[in-house]
């Protein structure tokens, strides 16, 4: 099934400055021919998650290539892994991994000893064919997700659960300021399940009943997220878009802020409120796609979504400096165990199970 070649023990070493150390059985697997498909390389949509994977399993040595309809690399992530358009793939892989409708064919169509449906969102478009289809194997990106997909398929879901740089989110102490807070929001406005407008509208409440704040926004506007998420924002005075920032500028704004806020449904796995515990912001969210790594008054304030449970929740943040400095103290630890190379390796362990 795969092809010939064994790891070199240096990747095993290299590791930990990656976020995460490869287990030492790493150097008995052989290398592998991996094949991942995505619809576009733009900042959302789960796009993160194939890019890194691509990266670890690269570094660890492996053959890696990324199909994707104009053949592309990105341009707001490095990519290690070879890149090609979806009409390339035609020669044999050990693993496929496809995490969308818009590819399947060509997933499905490319000679691979394993075809992996990778799904990492609730209501996924492509879940019920990939389900039904025998020589698709699932896998999910939470906790819950996995756990709902088993049982609603009554099959077994591989565990791919996790994902976060812990070499690059990492605490900035110095760049956060004394005052005023900054409460940090995803801005994408586009996908009402994020919870923006939810978000703002708890904390509108709040001017005047806690410390001076300030609210920043962050999303991207692109060929694949065309709507500019300040049209029609209810934006308190006390809030402001950045739009684009790159990777760098995206990691200052979680440095430098005091609370992230995330009021998502229906996720598969929240990377921005992993990243936020990553740098050491308070952490106040709901249960969706936070499961497997937010812990009620531990890491984070769990709350339900609901204006009126968040605020509330954000008001305790903002007002107590002690809850703040405890939380943002907590999260690095927590988020460490699901660094891309913990998932890189896990993923690939199951596959050779």
């Amino acid at each position: 099934m795969f092809h010939a070649g064994t790891l070199i023990a240096s990747i095993c070493d290299a590791a930990p400055s990656r976020g995460g150390r490869y287990p030492r059985d790493l150097l008995a697997w052989p290398v592998m021919r991996i094949a991942t498909f995505l619809p576009h390389v733009g900042v959302f949509g789960g796009v993160r998650r194939f890019l890194e994977l691509g990266n670890e399993w690269t570094r660890l040595g492996h053959d890696v290539t990324l199909y994707t309809p104009a053949g592309l690399p990105p341009t707001w992530l490095a990519y290690g892994g070879g890149i090609a358009p979806l009409g390339a793939a035609t020669s044999s892989c050990d693993v496929a991994f496809c995490a969308d409708p818009h590819t399947y064919d060509a997933f499905r169509a490319m000679p691979a000893a394993r075809h992996v449906y990778y799904c990492v969102i609730e209501g996924d478009e492509g879940l019920a064919r990939a389900a039904a289809d025998p020589g698709v194997t699932l896998a999910a990106n939470s906790g819950d997700l996995r756990a709902a997909l088993a049982k609603r398929f009554r099959q077994v879901v591989l565990d791919g659960v996790g994902g976060i740089r812990t070499d690059f989110f990492r605490p900035g102490p110095a760049q956060r300021t004394a005052a005023p807070l900054r409460v940090l929001v995803n801005g994408r406005r586009s996908r009402p399940k994020k919870g923006t407008d939810l978000v703002l509208k708890s904390l509108a409440g709040l001017i005047g009943q806690v410390p001076d704040f300030e609210v920043v926004l962050f999303d991207s506007v692109e060929a694949h997220n065309r709507q500019d998420p300040r049209d029609g924002a209810p934006l308190p005075p006390n809030a402001r878009f950045v739009l684009g920032p790159t990777q760098e500028e995206l990691l200052a704004l979680y440095q430098s802020s005091h609370l992230f806020i995330a009021a998502e449904r229906k996720a598969g796995w929240c990377n921005t409120a992993l990243e936020s515990l990553a740098c050491g912001c308070a952490l106040v969210c709901t249960r969706s796609g936070t499961r497997d790594f937010a812990v009620h008054e531990r890491n984070a304030l769990v709350t339900w979504r609901h204006s009126w449970f968040v605020r509330r929740a954000a008001k305790r943040v903002l007002t107590d400096a002690g809850l703040r400095a405890r939380l943002g103290a907590a999260g690095p630890a927590s988020a460490a165990p699901w660094a891309w190379p913990v998932l890189a390796a896990k993923l690939l362990s199951q596959l050779q199970a």
